[in-house]
């Protein structure tokens, strides 16, 4: 397995990852157990997978935790996210803190290594960083989580404009397509 640092963060992490969403959601999506699907992270942590990337929406957090379970802390990197609004409606801070605070718990981690809002459309940047970050920043103090950082649509940003700008800003550890 080869392996990278991870945007800002200094961390190692395998240049592969096992994300833990899109159709399949560890195979939950297709009928399969939460065993099977624990059993699927252990197995992409044999092969030397170090970065583990899930969300509060895919639904799998608790499935990741189970599989973490006696695996050595400073051997994975876990990476899950929130997003920052549902259906028109932006969340507040709290909402998103509450979201944070879930995840720990489904997780069962006292940290998480990188705390991402998820799926952050341009239109929506402004808030995220005035409104979201502060807030997010006092939970990364209290130890919450290790690293910020932001995902978005690209189709929303086909230049890539609000990437750039996030990776200016500096306040973001991690910036993903």
């Amino acid at each position: 397995m080869e392996y990278t640092t991870l945007g800002r963060t200094g961390l190692k992490v395998s240049v592969a990852g096992l994300g833990c969403g899109g159709f399949s959601r560890l195979g939950l999506a297709s009928g399969r157990s939460e065993a099977e699907a624990a059993a699927l992270v252990r197995l992409a942590l044999d092969q030397g997978v170090s970065i583990i990337d899930t969300a509060a929406n895919y639904g799998t957090e608790g499935v990741v935790g189970q599989a973490l379970k006696g695996v050595p802390r400073e051997s994975v990197v876990v990476a899950t996210k929130s997003s920052i609004e549902r259906d028109g409606e932006l969340w507040p801070v709290e909402r998103i803190v509450e979201s944070l605070d879930n995840s720990l718990r489904v997780l069962g981690l006292d940290t998480i290594d990188v705390f991402q809002l998820h799926g952050i459309p341009p239109r929506l940047y402004d808030h995220a960083m005035n409104a979201v970050v502060p807030g997010l920043l006092r939970e990364r103090e209290r130890g919450k989580f290790r690293f910020l950082g932001i995902t978005e649509t690209a189709p929303a940003d086909p230049d890539h404009k609000m990437l750039t700008r996030a990776a200016a800003d500096g306040v973001w550890d991690v910036v993903m397509v």
